[in-house]
């Protein structure tokens, strides 16, 4: 499997839904990947791979990335419930996945 783009190959939910919230706040505040990096204390090579699915961002990360984003309290609270139905899609995917009998 390439490297490329594994989060949104393992989590497609997840990742759409990161992009929505995040990466689209990011481009509506004109922001680019270094500034958001150097307001949320990251790395912008972090961002990136976010950004192009190639890792999912702990939830740590998310946090910082929230309050870098200025989301309201409200905003916030939202995203977490959001996520977890996001991530809870992915996992029903992949036991699905895993329960379909291969061809040989």
């Amino acid at each position: 499997m390439s490297k490329s783009r594994s989060a949104y190959r393992e989590f497609p939910n997840v990742s759409k839904f990161l992009e929505e919230k995040l990466v689209h706040r990011r481009k509506e505040m004109k922001i680019s990947q270094t500034a958001l990096a150097d307001t949320a204390g990251l790395t912008r090579n972090c961002i990136q791979q976010m950004e192009c699915h190639e890792h999912l961002p702990l939830p740590s990360t998310m946090f910082k990335l929230l309050k870098a984003l200025a989301f309201s309290e409200e905003e916030a609270a939202q995203f977490w419930v959001e996520i977890e139905e996001a991530y809870a899609k992915d996992r029903n995917l992949q036991e699905s996945d895993s329960k379909t009998p291969e061809m040989v």
